[in-house]
């Protein structure tokens, strides 16, 4: 029906022309439909073609929408996993709890060293038990302190066997490992020749401390016997202290297998927070990649947001028009531009053919009309003829005439004028006081000539004032 339309259209607005005025109007009307079918045809297609272009664009402006969102969900919950202190809590508790433990347990315990303070004093109210009181503390002390210097030469000698033994077979192993079995077996008799020196301290110093222990052992023996033979009032308050003892052991005990149940509570739940906040950081490094992965999605969205704006005609003409970058222009400008646009275009491609047809014909009958009025008769040819004769019998004869003109005249004229020329005259007077020459001359001179004279003085003044 387009084609139809398109041949029919010229035909018609030819017909326009020859047809009477009675039928002018309904070819007018029939012209006027072709040409909306011709605009009908021009503007769908390329609105839709426009349409295309626009949903391929919002699917990646949608996209670039969502991403945006889902980023902006991740970064908050990684904020707020950032923010969630499991673990500083649960220490902080623990921490109190310990405090607390320790505090009530420092109770217990001064007040069982009070007892102990009174058990003793009982005890060495007899002088043989302070005797071998004091015997037991100082063989005690012998033998810590032999034992510390055994266990600090074992340490030290001990540790340097070891280091050198670590080191001959790390040696044998490197060795071993290259194929060098002579440097083996040379590392090997090297390392038997090795002496461990801890069965030698241990047995120099084991006789002094069998000694001591001796001496330790027969020493309780005797102070337990004297423990037996002591009064029957030391006796009671001895077994009362000592039964008081056993009973604040016991709370001491209980208390602390208490405050040890609520520090393993405490500690469970230290682990299932440091496991939380173990997740949470897992979490945290899952949400970190998966919004750098949107990140790189999002700017290659944008890559190919940008490209597909700006290959748009249409977004560029609207970008042109608003003073924007394609990619900036919103839905309804390029809407706006893209109505406009096409709908020129297809005005244009409606109206083109028929109107075409009618300005031939204009023109056509223009130079009809003209030819028409250019057919000259011979009356028309003799008055031309008449015109230009008149034209060539006149004739133009030169006339001088003369006229006053008012001129001004300007002359120069040198005229003499008198000039005052000033000269400086320098007087050089010998003298040891110049105020004395300044006076004398303010005195004889002229007043005008007197503020000309300027006296400047050279030399060192030796004079006195005048």
């Amino acid at each position: 029906m387009v084609a139809l339309a398109e041949l029919i259209k010229i035909p018609v607005a030819t017909l326009l022309f020859s047809v009477k005025w009675v039928w002018k109007p309904v070819l007018a009307i029939c012209l006027a439909l072709m040409a909306l079918i011709t605009f009908e045809t021009v503007f769908f297609g390329l609105e839709r073609a426009s349409a295309q272009r626009q949903i391929k664009y919002e699917d990646i402006r949608v996209r670039k929408e969502t991403k945006t969102v889902e980023l902006q969900n991740v970064e908050q919950a990684i904020n707020n996993n950032a923010g969630t202190q499991y673990v500083g809590k649960v220490q902080e508790e623990l921490d109190q709890l310990n405090a607390i433990a320790a505090s009530e347990l420092k109770r217990k315990e001064e007040e069982l060293q009070r007892i102990q303070t009174q058990i003793d004093d009982i005890r060495l109210r007899n002088p043989q038990f302070a005797s071998l009181e004091r015997q037991i503390r100082t063989r005690g002390g012998e033998l810590d302190q032999i034992i510390q210097r055994r266990d600090n030469e074992v340490q030290q000698r001990g540790g340097a066997f070891e280091r050198q033994r670590d080191s001959y077979d790390r040696r044998i192993a490197e060795a071993r490992a290259a194929g060098d079995m002579i440097a083996v077996r040379r590392y090997e008799e090297e390392r038997a020749r090795l002496r461990n020196p801890v069965p030698e301290i241990t047995e120099r110093y084991s006789a002094d401390v069998q000694r001591l222990e001796t001496e330790l052992r027969t020493l309780r023996s005797q102070q337990f016997a004297l423990e037996t033979n002591e009064s029957e009032s030391d006796k009671q308050a001895r077994q009362s202290l000592e039964q008081r003892r056993a009973t604040v052991e016991q709370e001491r005990i209980a208390l602390e297998q208490q405050w040890q149940e609520r520090r393993n509570l405490t500690l469970s739940r230290l682990e299932d927070a440091q496991n939380q906040q173990r997740r949470t950081a897992e979490e945290a490094a899952v949400l970190r990649s998966m919004a750098s992965k949107l990140r790189n999605e999002l700017a290659e969205i944008d890559k190919e947001r940008v490209a597909v704006a700006r290959v748009d005609q249409v977004r560029r003409f609207a970008g042109r028009i608003y003073r924007k970058q394609p990619e900036q222009v919103e839905v309804d400008e390029a809407e706006f531009i893209a109505l406009v646009w096409f709908g020129s275009l297809a005005g244009l491609a409606a109206f083109a053919g028929p109107l075409t047809a009618i300005v031939a014909l204009g023109l056509q009958r223009s130079a009809e009309i003209r030819e028409q009025r250019h057919t000259r008769s011979l009356s028309s040819y003799l008055r031309r003829w008449l015109i230009q004769w008149r034209f060539r019998r006149t004739k133009s004869v030169p006339l001088r005439v003369e006229v006053p003109v008012d001129r001004e005249i300007e002359k120069r004229i040198e005229v003499p004028v008198e000039k005052v020329i000033k000269e400086i005259l320098y007087v050089p007077v010998l003298t040891d006081d110049p105020d004395a020459v300044r006076k004398s001359l303010s005195k004889d001179l002229p007043a005008e000539i007197a503020d000309l004279v300027r006296v400047k003085f050279k030399g060192e003044a030796n004079a006195n004032p005048a």
